[in-house]
């Protein structure tokens, strides 16, 4: 193995790992998201008529908010070709791994041919 192609290696595998740390650090989501859409307890206001009339079941009631916050994804979710959503663990991580196995391929051909030299 030559030695680019170990210094790749060690690269690939230090952005995998950094790019699967990202990924579970913001959610471990599937797809790449910006938006975030989830539904939160709020505590019932006690003035509340509603809450008076026995209406809600318990002292929280469930409401749907939308969050600006970045999730990364497995994989991206782009709807035209350079879209902010592109960016994922793949996406990331792929190119870096194909330039790997290709010098690992190289290297390798490479000492074939000098052994049936």
């Amino acid at each position: 193995m030559s030695g680019s192609a170990k210094t790749m290696l060690f690269i690939s595998i230090l952005i995998t790992a950094a790019a699967v740390i990202t990924w579970q650090a913001t959610g471990g989501d599937y797809y790449t998201k910006y938006e975030v859409i989830e539904q939160v307890d709020i505590p019932v206001d006690q003035d509340d008529p509603l809450a008076a009339a026995g209406f809600y079941d318990s002292d929280f009631r469930t409401e749907t908010v939308t969050k600006n916050e970045f999730r990364m994804g497995l994989l991206p979710t782009p709807s035209k070709i350079l879209d902010k959503h592109l960016v994922s663990l793949i996406s990331i991580v792929i190119p870096f791994w194909l330039v790997t196995i290709f010098l690992l391929w190289r290297s390798r051909r490479g000492r074939r041919s000098e052994e049936s030299s």
